[in-house]
């Protein structure tokens, strides 16, 4: 069996549209539909199959988002030579004094207080609707640092070759609370270079918080980059994704979650890595903000315990150990981990 999957993404890349075929082995085969809500050939294939199916259409749909425009890094033409400087790799905006002794400043835990009965029974209706204290988050800054710069010192000394490639970064949500989704929004425009941030996109998958909607447009007008897209129909994390994607205007894609917060020098590495290789799909290493607290748990440069996500074929995802192997030949501490892979079983 055959199953052509069409990406929108490559539009503006060729004169032609592009087509990626992918060919299974028959005894892949099986009834019809799929246990696997979403897959990216809905509507194009005439039949689709469990879990496998669904994984190879996603792993090449991937490909296509992170492709960027051209293969081409850097550009030919209008690209000084030489390193970026620091004053080319400005946030997109300056992030405004910190109150070093409020709440969660510098990446902090919230500190506890006394509270009333009705603070505390906030705090219980925040946890059980978004499984989070938030209630802290609600009376931290908007605009947190999260503290001195902890990283190895080859990943603060890093240079970065002129001219990377821009990004659009976009940020699904559903009923998520005020506090976290502004906060991530303004950690990646205090932290993104404003040469390489083309704009974020908010997909609203369908919420029905009030805050979400009218509110929500009016606040990110001032925000000048910042669009809101909506959904009529919740339609899961993947679809709003390809939505942002399809509306995307950067060359390079850049998913966040919802509630999360960007450390100093996030995204240059990443844009560095789909320059070198276009192909590649590139993900940061990522540390926690505890979900009580909200205290920012540093990376520490001392530390060679590292992580890698994964999937497994039922795309199920998980974190795994690097083994020694990986580790082999890594000369400098922003050297690449390449993420786990395994064959097609049966192939």
């Amino acid at each position: 069996m055959q199953c052509a999957a069409y990406s929108p993404f490559f539009k503006n890349a060729y004169s032609t549209d592009v087509f990626f075929v992918i060919t299974f082995q028959p005894y892949l085969g099986g009834e019809a539909g799929s246990s696997v809500g979403f897959t990216m050939c809905k509507g194009i294939c005439r039949r689709t199959y469990r879990g496998i199916v669904v994984t190879l259409c996603l792993l090449f749909s991937l490909y296509v988002i992170l492709y960027p425009y051209n293969n081409t890094f850097p550009p030919a033409v209008n690209c000084p030579r030489g390193f970026y400087v620091k004053a080319e790799l400005r946030p997109h905006l300056q992030r405004p004094p910190q109150d070093r002794a409020g709440q969660g400043a510098g990446g902090s835990a919230f500190a506890l207080q006394p509270m009333s009965p009705e603070g505390q029974k906030e705090k219980t209706q925040g946890f059980a609707k978004s499984r989070f204290n938030q209630f802290a988050s609600d009376r931290i800054s908007l605009h947190r640092d999260l503290g001195e710069d902890t990283r190895h010192p080859d990943c603060v000394e890093q240079k970065f070759w002129r001219c990377l490639p821009n990004t659009s970064v976009i940020i699904v949500f559903h009923n998520e609370p005020w506090s976290t989704l502004l906060r991530t929004v303004y950690s990646v425009l205090h932290t993104a270079p404003a040469a390489l941030l083309t704009e974020i996109l908010l997909v609203d998958d369908a919420s029905t918080d009030d805050h979400l909607k009218k509110p929500l447009d009016e606040y990110v007008k001032q925000l000048k980059i910042v669009r809101v897209l909506r959904q009529s129909k919740r339609k899961g994390l993947v679809t709003a994704r390809l939505v942002g994607a399809k509306a995307a205007q950067g060359e390079v894609l850049t998913f966040l979650d919802s509630h999360c917060e960007c450390f100093t020098g996030w995204l240059e590495p990443l844009l560095a890595r789909i320059a070198e290789e276009p192909t590649s799909v590139v993900s940061p290493r990522i540390v926690k903000i505890d979900k009580d607290s909200l205290k920012f748990h540093k990376p520490l440069p001392g530390l060679h315990n590292y992580s890698r996500g994964t999937f497994d074929w039922k795309l199920t995802f998980g974190w795994d150990h690097s083994p020694p192997n990986e580790k082999i030949g890594r000369k400098t501490e922003t050297d690449p981990i390449r993420a786990k892979w395994s064959p097609l079983p049966g192939l």
